[in-house]
């Protein structure tokens, strides 16, 4: 135990300091970062895919023709015989209408090829779920037109596609991070770049918003959290940490609800939740309620499921199971400003999943490391009392849609 708190401790000192230096680099201005203020930094289709097919294109403004694919390729695909002096980059590539068997068709993130048939296709995924047949309808395209294509499967963390994505085929592709391969692959830009001052720190702005929204440690830091806990006297109390790491994000998951029902009284409300929302179960909820407002309905946050492609969401639903008589004319006078989803009988006024600020995110994952530590900071608790419940309140939602649902 002596070992653990000291081990624990030593990481606690790493981690202030590390907060210390992303304070004095906002100070010194470092920390600015125009894709942020743009709102644009978790944006898949305005950003990543075009800033990424940008660098890769021999013809892009950068002026270095071909040097940021050459080291692409070089680091993925040493094998791979391209012709450099063919090459062709493509974003958001249209390859057809889908069929009516979602097998054909679509729009590629990044298609790339040369004049010797071959090509290479990057699926591009930040938070976007996966679609039916995805990469099997890139993988056709490129098997009809008999390119030698390698697909690739981009996502912040280097996850594996969804089953329905890959249609139940067994389809050749890789698996590729933003945190371990696309940020090595730019930090190599940079020293290719060296001598081209514009682009080098276009790249380098770019790299920054990238750490923040992985919330990469600074280089130092890091390397030495790595040096302590894998140091002699400490890794057996690492291991330990590691073998425990259900039990620990469960308890995060359970201190957060716990946070959320000093919230409820914070704003005059009471509070309920299925227990299996600690452990992910499908099918869990937390609600929030009053019968002084409404005795049939509440906020609800929760999930039908916990996977890759389904997570949490909030809405208005009824306090007990059944479906509400309720016509049209109801649910246009109900104006749910959340509705990013169309209405369900359990949430007939719209639902959206819980994103995070600025409707960008990934909060409905809470199996995210980057959500556990939201949840442990308060900022995700402080979102949902500020971004959802008071909205409520103050638009008297639940008096009005109680009102409407007794006619």
């Amino acid at each position: 135990m002596d070992t653990l708190v000291s081990l624990l401790n030593k990481t606690k000192l790493v981690v202030s300091r590390a907060n210390t230096k992303v304070l004095e680099k906002e100070k010194r201005g470092e920390n600015f970062n125009i894709f942020e203020i743009l709102r644009i930094q978790h944006d898949e289709t305005r950003l990543h895919t075009p800033f990424i097919a940008e660098l890769l294109s021999p013809n892009g403004s950068h002026g270095l023709k071909d040097l940021f694919l050459r080291a692409f390729i070089e680091r993925f695909l040493d094998d791979v015989d391209f012709t450099y002096s063919s090459a062709c980059v493509k974003s958001e590539f249209n390859i057809g209408y889908k069929s009516e068997d979602c097998t054909r068709g679509g729009v590629i993130d990044i298609f790339m090829n040369d004049n010797h048939g071959n090509a290479i296709i990057i699926e591009n995924k930040i938070y976007a779920d996966d679609q039916k047949n995805q990469l099997l309808r890139y993988y056709n395209y490129a098997k009809d037109r008999k390119l030698n294509a390698y697909l690739f499967y981009l996502t912040l963390e280097g996850s594996q596609p969804h089953e329905k994505s890959l249609g139940n085929k067994d389809i050749a592709y890789k698996c590729i991070s933003y945190r371990k391969d696309i940020l090595n692959w730019l930090e190599r830009c940079v020293e290719l770049s060296a001598c081209f001052p514009m682009v080098r720190e276009t790249i380098r702005q770019y790299i920054t918003n990238l750490k923040m929204l992985l919330n990469v440690m600074d280089t130092d830091s890091l390397n030495e959290i790595v040096k302590i806990t894998t140091s002699k006297e400490n890794v057996e109390a690492t291991l330990d940490i590691l073998s425990n790491q259900v039990d620990i994000t469960t308890q995060i998951r359970k201190n957060f609800v716990s946070s959320l029902e000093e919230i409820a009284k914070r704003n005059n409300l009471l509070f309920g939740y299925d227990e299996g929302i600690f452990f992910l179960d499908d099918d869990s909820y937390i609600w929030f309620y009053n019968p002084k407002l409404s005795d049939k309905w509440g906020i609800y946050i929760g999930a039908d499921k916990h996977n890759k492609s389904n997570g949490v969401f909030y809405g208005i639903s009824q306090l007990e199971y059944g479906k509400p008589k309720i016509n049209k004319k109801q649910l246009n006078e109900i104006d749910a400003f959340w509705n990013e989803q169309e209405q369900v009988p359990d949430f007939p006024f719209g639902w959206a999943y819980l994103r995070g600020e600025n409707g960008q995110g990934n909060w409905w994952d809470w199996s995210a490391l980057a959500t556990l530590k939201d949840m442990a900071n308060g900022k995700m608790g402080l979102y949902i009392e500020n971004e959802i419940i008071k909205p409520v309140l103050q638009n008297r939602l639940l008096q009005k849609i109680d009102k409407f649902t007794r006619k």
